[in-house]
């Protein structure tokens, strides 16, 4: 961060959560298949699966969130003693508008493991084009627009260089939920797990990095006619959280489950199924246990909260960043 004093905000993401889910399964561990003798019951397993919808707040209150995030990431800046470049001038140059022309239309679904999901917004009218979030497929293709020099990278290399500028990368992540599981196997697959359990904390949480691209730190050259400006590796200071920061403050009216019938059809079935097939001597691991639950939440106060946890935590990574210099 030595040096580091004109900045601009080349992108800012904010990722909503909207589904959160976890999963656990008991195991019979080594050797719970062995042949046993003649009438005796073999195991029958279970996987109990867990998933909490946020209901209740639009994708257009999410864009005003995330517009207001992005703005306020700007006058933390300043507040820290940066000369922040005004997001109009960053906005008005050539190579930002090629960046989000090569971009993935916001909002963007991400799909995390087990049905979670998230809905990640950049700006209002913007792309998103960090790799982090468009998939691997996306990251590939980063990286053969690269050949070319039009990756959102070498864009962001040659706006620096224009606006003679460090580029800053904002991401934050606005979550209602954390579940944690105890996990489908024991360690080394040798002892039995007879218990599968899905613990959840409904809170509201924010976490999240700034990312700064040090101009000093840059190298450009030509290539097939064109000039590509690239930050040398392991030179892009990060203040990311270590905890999330929460708020113990109301959010949500109400907690419903929403277990559909199909669910519960299945989850009868396939214990009936296991159950069955465990008298009969064989092991089954096709029983499953599924519940849903929907949080009923209060526009105004989600609203309200979550810029409040978005301001605090862009106010301290800003801080911080000044300090380090």
């Amino acid at each position: 961060m030595s040096g580091v004093d004109k900045v601009g905000v080349l992108s800012c993401n904010v990722m909503f959560g909207v589904n959160s889910s976890a999963s656990a399964s008991t195991s019979g561990g080594f050797r719970s298949d062995a042949t046993r003798a003649t009438g005796t019951t073999r195991r029958s397993d279970v996987t109990v699966s867990v998933t909490y919808a946020a209901k209740g707040v639009d994708e257009a209150e999410m864009q005003r969130i995330a517009n207001e995030a992005c703005d306020n990431a700007e006058k933390q800046l300043s507040n820290a003693g940066f000369q922040v470049v005004p997001h109009a001038t960053i906005k008005a140059n050539p190579h930002y508008q090629a960046m989000h022309a090569e971009g993935r239309e916001s909002p963007f679904e991400y799909k995390g493991n087990a049905g979670t999901r998230y809905l990640v917004l950049g700006r209002e009218g913007e792309s998103i084009s960090d790799p982090r979030y468009i998939g691997t497929a996306s990251g590939l293709g980063q990286a053969f627009k690269a050949a070319g020099g039009s990756s959102a990278q070498q864009h962001e290399g040659r706006l620096m260089k224009d606006l003679s500028l460090t580029g800053v990368n904002v991401n934050i992540l606005i979550d209602f939920a954390q579940l944690e599981s105890d996990g489908h196997s024991s360690f080394g697959g040798f002892a039995s797990k007879d218990s599968a359990k899905v613990d959840a904390t409904i809170q509201l949480a924010a976490s999240g990095d700034v990312r700064f691209q040090p101009l000093s730190k840059q190298k450009c050259w030509s290539r097939f006619g064109k000039e590509e400006c690239m930050i040398k590796p392991n030179h892009m200071p990060v203040f990311s959280t270590t905890n999330a920061l929460a708020t113990a403050n109301t959010f949500y009216s109400s907690i419903e489950d929403v277990t559909t019938t199909s669910d519960k059809l299945t989850s009868g079935f396939t214990k009936s199924l296991g159950f069955l097939s465990a008298m009969s001597g064989t092991s089954s691991s096709t029983a499953r246990d599924i519940t849903r639950y929907q949080v009923n939440l209060i526009p105004a106060s989600y609203d309200a909260e979550s810029k409040e946890l978005a301001s605090g935590l862009l106010e301290m990574a800003a801080s911080k960043a000044a300090s380090s210099r």
